[in-house]
């Protein structure tokens, strides 16, 4: 006689993590990454083997806020004692910040809309010991009237309103990344002078639908350079198309200066109401 078929029960999280010590997201052989140290701790208070779907990759080095986790267990918890069970077995790199529940195989990257990812920039000297490891640091360059050392902000909007809509971004790629498509879209970049009130920190907010590999890196290091007057807003517009050259573009801006900042979700619900479903 068969068993009855096993009941599953989905749960979403919204997970944040420092980036410093892990591998990346994705699960790799001896390799500490985010998502097996998840894994671990989720499979030990469900009682079973656990795989969890993120919302996207982050490179090693890589920070989070509010990236987007989902898993399915037998056991049936409310959300909030998945969150803080999870939590006493998660290292303090690593944390669970909320939990809702969800469909069995629900995959967060399959819905979602958009993802935001900030990068910070201290610019000045000396550096600042309280920024490390969460900032780049790079000197400032022009002069002022004042004695005092800038980057040009308007032609660095200006490089950032180049980038925005949908491109061939396959020059703002790493080099082992392999996809055949490299059109991307990009929906806004925001420059933050004075982050957090902090006259030296700069931030550079990407909001899109999908990235490459190190793309937002890749962006930071090539309008970094038009900040500096390295190169002209409007030569960013040759980087956007088929045939564009990895080498063209800027340096890979470290990783320990990107944070992803938000997923967000609904890209289901809105295919089913373009497509007038229920």
């Amino acid at each position: 006689m068969s068993e009855p078929p096993v009941s599953l029960h989905g749960v979403r999280l919204v997970v944040a993590y420092d980036g410093a010590d892990f591998a990346g997201w994705q699960e790799q052989p001896a390799q500490r990454t985010v998502q097996s140290v998840l894994e671990e701790a989720i499979s030990s208070m469900a009682g079973h083997a656990v795989k969890v779907r993120g919302a996207g990759r982050t490179d090693s080095g890589v920070h989070a806020e509010g990236q987007v986790a989902a898993f399915d267990a037998v056991r049936l918890i409310p959300p909030r004692g998945w969150m803080l069970g999870i939590n006493r077995l998660l290292p303090v790199d690593l944390a669970v910040r909320a939990a809702f529940e969800c469909a069995p195989g629900y995959n967060p990257r399959y819905d979602a809309l958009d993802k935001l990812y900030r990068y910070v920039l201290l610019l000045g000297d000396p550096r600042d010991p309280h920024w490390r490891g969460r900032a780049w640091h790079v000197a400032r360059v022009h002069t002022d009237g004042d004695g005092s050392r800038r980057h040009d902000l308007d032609a660095l909007r200006a490089g950032a309103a180049r980038l925005v809509g949908t491109h061939d971004f396959g020059a703002f790629r790493a080099a082992d990344d392999e996809r055949a498509v490299t059109v991307r879209t990009i929906h806004d970049i925001q420059v933050l002078p004075t982050y957090l009130g902090h006259p030296d920190l700069l931030a550079i907010e990407v909001r899109g639908t999908a990235f490459l590999k190190q793309m937002v890196r890749i962006l930071v290091g090539t309008l970094l350079e038009v900040g500096r007057g390295k190169r002209a807003p409007e030569s960013l517009s040759a980087l956007l198309v088929p045939g564009a050259a990895r080498g063209s573009a800027g340096i890979t801006a470290p990783a320990h200066g990107l944070t992803m900042v938000r997923v967000r979700l609904g890209k289901k619900d809105a295919e089913r109401a373009a497509a007038g479903e229920p």
